[in-house]
């Protein structure tokens, strides 16, 4: 099954949240957010969707990270690893994205984050508190 399509069938079971109903949205705004956190990592990372919320040209992913087969993402081989090891980051994945003409580009994003990384993002880039209203 090819990388969307698979990325796709683990998040449509999920409740879209409330703009972000449409599934090519939902795609188109999933594989902007992954892009940044696998090149990161240097491996390829799906999303187990917590909150995809959308507001004008604004979006905002909250996710759990897995790996291909659907388990828990290993930071192992990333530099994240010796991190992950003393349990100083999770397996949370936040993106703020902003649709740029025809595309979505993250704006801000926190890999692994043990704290609400992402509480300063609406003053900071301007985008509407209520995407971040979990």
């Amino acid at each position: 099954m090819p990388f969307l399509m698979e990325m796709i069938a683990m998040t449509t079971a999920m409740v879209a949240a409330p703009g972000v109903q449409d599934h090519a949205q939902r795609a188109a705004l999933l594989d902007a957010a992954r892009k940044p956190v696998s090149e990161a990592l240097g491996k390829p990372v799906l999303f187990k969707v917590r909150e995809l919320r959308a507001s004008g040209r604004w979006a905002f992913l909250l996710a759990d990270m897995e790996d291909r087969g659907g388990g828990p993402l290993s930071y192992a081989g990333t530099s994240r690893a010796e991190a992950a090891e003393q349990g100083m980051v999770s397996r949370v994945y936040a993106a703020l994205m902003r649709q740029d003409h025809d595309k979505w580009v993250v704006v801000d994003s926190a890999i692994g984050p043990t704290d609400v990384a992402w509480e300063g993002w609406p003053a900071k880039y301007g985008a509407p508190e209520s995407l971040f209203k979990l």
